[in-house]
């Protein structure tokens, strides 16, 4: 039986936008999970627990809230051989930017969906990778949905320093350039939390040219943790 990858999205995304960002960063002949990170991170904790129990992880990663799901999990005793942490968002309780989210939040209620993508387009100047994921990630829910999933991430606590002091897992960071969602300085605070662990800062407009560039910058810090 093969090993697993387990890999997980942010909130208001879909599990295809995990496999599309984070694929090319699990190895060669390893099974491919995509968890469903919908509502909050101890429920998307639980998921993860539950798809490992009984099989090697090669690989376990996340992009925002699926990342800090992935830090939580290892440092409670998850078993994985490497841990892919991209774009965290925030560390310990929430704060400024979780307070983003639920105003994302408050407008898909207010709003809905089309009203929200239609306003945001407006404010975004000519093609946006970001924006056109957010697109397929919304498109997968419906006002309500969406509006609960966003505040569970928002209320959720990202990994406090602590538990990423307990991870033992070859762990690489990878942060986003200029994303104020996901601000790269807590990025930078988590690879100096974990023992051993290393980072790289993508691009902002990157993966409009490759959409796996934030998985193959992982794939590339942890081969180089491999190294003796």
């Amino acid at each position: 039986m093969p090993a697993l990858a387990l890999l997980a999205h942010g909130a208001g995304s879909c599990p295809e936008t995990a496999l599309r960002l984070l694929g090319p960063a699990v190895p060669e002949g390893v099974e491919i999970r995509a968890v469903d990170a919908r509502g909050t991170v101890e429920e998307v904790v639980a998921r993860l627990a539950a798809q490992a129990h009984g099989r090697e992880v090669a690989l376990a990663g996340g992009i925002s809230l699926g990342a800090h799901a992935a830090a939580i999990w290892s440092a409670r005793g998850g078993v994985t051989r490497e841990l892919l942490l991209v774009m965290p968002a925030w560390t310990g309780p929430p704060g400024d930017v979780s307070a983003l989210t639920a105003a994302t939040a408050d407008d898909v209620r207010v709003l809905g969906i089309d009203r929200v993508l239609a306003r945001v387009t407006d404010l975004v100047a000519g093609d946006d990778w970001v924006l056109d994921e957010l697109r397929r990630g919304w498109r997968t829910y419906d006002d309500a949905l969406l509006d609960t999933t966003l505040r569970a991430a928002a209320s959720s606590p990202g990994p406090t320093p602590a538990e990423l002091a307990r991870i033992t897992a070859r762990t690489a960071v990878v942060a986003l350039a200029d994303d104020p969602l996901h601000p790269a300085a807590v990025a930078h605070r988590w690879a100096g939390s974990v023992p051993g662990a290393a980072i790289a800062v993508v691009g902002r407009h990157e993966p409009a040219l490759d959409r796996g560039a934030l998985g193959r910058a992982g794939r590339c810090l942890l081969d180089a943790l491999e190294k003796p």
